[in-house]
């Protein structure tokens, strides 16, 4: 819970120049800028350095792509992971509270299969709802966070179209962003009929 509060606390701009400082100039253990180091640059198969590098069986740029990703993505991606940690938390709190888990527990079942089929299961619910909301999150903060770590991504293009005033790539990047996202709301809906098959869409 105190890396929840740390992840909610802290914005993902300030996130990344602390995580720089830390890691890559006093530790000097993880890279800083772009998608991989150009003498590890591999195959151009897909677009996607991580992928290209096990297509093309090229071990050391597939570490080194990796490595790249470390920083960003805790960067990215601990705000998110500290509300959905907390929400799930909240909504085990309350399961494992309901008559069907002190059931399942006085017919002699493992704690393991009672947390994982019965308490898990209809706890996911709500946290599932959050996840879909989050992805929207996830999509307005690449564009700060590939800016801070000099990644050539959608979010870097985006940017810079909109100081370039190319708005025809602005409005197709926006078109795909509230497409992604919502893809990401549909499949929240198809996930709550596997999660509670009483639920309709």
């Amino acid at each position: 819970m105190a890396f929840a509060f740390l992840g909610i606390s802290a914005p993902a701009f300030w996130l990344g120049i602390i995580l720089i400082i830390v890691f890559a100039v006093n530790l000097n253990i993880l890279p800083v800028y772009g998608r991989v180091a150009f003498a590890y640059k591999p195959i151009h198969i897909t677009g996607m350095y991580v992928l290209d590098s096990i297509l093309s069986r090229n071990w050391p740029a597939l570490k080194d792509s990796l490595l790249h990703l470390i920083l960003p993505s805790i960067s990215l991606g601990a705000a998110q992971a500290a509300v959905i940690t907390r929400i799930l938390r909240s909504s085990m709190l309350e399961v494992l509270r309901a008559d069907y888990v002190t059931l399942a527990r006085t017919k002699g079942l493992s704690e393991y299969v009672v947390i994982t089929k019965h308490a898990l299961r209809n706890a996911l619910i709500p946290t599932v709802t959050v996840i879909g909301l989050q992805i929207g999150m996830l999509l307005g903060g690449n564009m700060i966070i590939e800016t801070i770590f000099g990644w050539p991504g959608l979010g870097r293009l985006v940017v810079t179209s909109i100081f370039n005033r190319d708005f025809p790539v602005v409005q197709g990047s926006v078109m795909f962003y509230a497409l992604i996202y919502v893809a990401a709301n549909l499949t929240v809906d198809i996930l709550y009929t596997y999660l509670n098959p009483r639920t309709t869409i």
